[in-house]
């Protein structure tokens, strides 16, 4: 690897000016680095000229692009009466895709059961059926908590009204 001369040079003597690192490899020996070396090299150089201003042109453009968008976005405050409006035109929205997820899981259910029925009536046997009944269950028992204590209430009351115990003497 030949050694790589490298000067360090000052632009000026302010304080706020940074040291610029100044490459003194000739070209040709660039041109026998590998390109991984040139690159590192050529990093420290300072753009040419055209290259320095086509970065300053773009630069600019980008912020005058950005200060145009920030200003042509309007910020306009809505009245109260449009933000209800809006609240609620949300809401029914979301409602209305609640009943399409829900009605899309009934319907699944629904061909879910017609298939599984299909499948038991389309076995060669009985016993074959049942078997594919027992391991295959129809559709998930679901108990509501209130239904199970409305008919627990109203047998306790049956019973409790029961004044000739006829519902509870047993027969021996």
């Amino acid at each position: 690897m030949t050694s790589q001369k490298l000067t360090m040079v000052t632009a000026s003597k302010q304080p706020n000016e940074k040291t610029v690192a100044k490459n003194t490899i000739s070209q040709a020996e660039l041109r026998k680095m590998n390109p991984v070396q040139r690159a590192r090299c050529l990093a420290y150089e300072q753009p040419k000229k055209e290259v320095a201003t086509s970065l300053v042109l773009t630069n600019s453009r980008i912020r005058e692009h950005t200060l145009k968008c920030l200003q042509e976005t309007p910020q306009t405050m809505r009245d109260p009466e449009q933000e209800k409006q809006a609240k609620v035109v949300g809401q029914l929205k979301a409602a209305e895709a609640r009943n399409r997820i829900r009605l899309m899981r009934f319907r699944f259910q629904c061909m879910r059961a017609q298939e599984l029925n299909n499948l038991i009536s389309c076995q060669p046997t009985a016993r074959d059926a049942i078997r594919l009944e027992a391991l295959l269950p129809r559709r998930p028992i679901t108990v509501s908590p209130q239904v199970s204590l409305d008919r627990f209430q109203e047998r306790v009351e049956i019973l409790l009204e029961d004044d000739r115990e006829l519902l509870i003497s047993r027969i021996h």
